[in-house]
């Protein structure tokens, strides 16, 4: 079973509501291959400018190091996107890809393991885009335009292609505060207005243009 962060678990019995669909799916995970793995698909529709999309699972105490690998990917002037759960995204104005990487560093820990949190990086064109983002279950999603690397960069890491992969976000779970476990970690609201604060929000869109 893949490394979770200590904020993601499993609904204990008194935590389920009386719905048969929330057992049934809890009995099904039992089963699931939520391991170390990821997931590619083509882009077959060419709507937007990438050309494969991947999700990735990899052990919460390995997420940081790949998302920065994974960031390298990019071009040298990115947007950083951040919200809560369930919340509008906020894109940052582009900057220089290492000084965003250099400010979200400061969050490590934050950032990887409280499910409250999502954020990425993203760079877009008409010609091209690229984006690396962590869910709020803690998977990596992955727009690229060059496979070769991004294969190479899996290779790496020891990541194998899982067809059938599963991901937490697809069962029932329980999120709690990243502040129960830790002590000298910062809210999670603090975190966002923190970033809003450092990251000068892009008032118009999410793309370079």
């Amino acid at each position: 079973m893949l490394e979770a962060p200590p904020t993601l678990r499993v609904p204990r019995i008194d935590e389920i509501p009386p719905n048969p669909e929330v057992f049934e799916r809890l009995k099904v995970r039992e089963a699931a291959n939520i391991v170390e793995g990821f997931k590619l698909n083509l882009n077959t529709t060419h709507d937007l400018p990438f050309k494969f999309y991947s999700e990735i699972n990899i052990n919460n105490s390995r997420l940081w190091t790949l998302f920065k690998a994974l960031a390298s990917h990019l071009p040298d002037m990115v947007s950083c996107i951040y919200n809560l759960y369930e919340e509008e995204s906020t894109y940052s104005a582009y900057s220089e890809r290492s000084e965003v990487l250099k400010l979200l560093c400061n969050y490590e820990t934050e950032l990887t393991q409280d499910c409250n949190l999502e954020f990425g990086l993203i760079f877009h064109t008409k010609e091209k885009l690229e984006e690396v983002f962590v869910s709020d279950s803690k998977f990596i999603k992955f727009w690229g335009c060059n496979e070769a690397l991004f294969r190479q960069t899996m290779n790496e890491f020891q990541l194998s292609e899982i067809p059938n992969l599963n991901f937490f976000d697809e069962f029932p779970k329980v999120v709690e505060p990243l502040t129960s476990f830790n002590q000298n970690v910062k809210e999670t609201g603090v975190v966002i207005s923190e970033l809003k604060m450092f990251l000068k929000p892009k008032k118009k869109s999410w793309k370079f243009w």
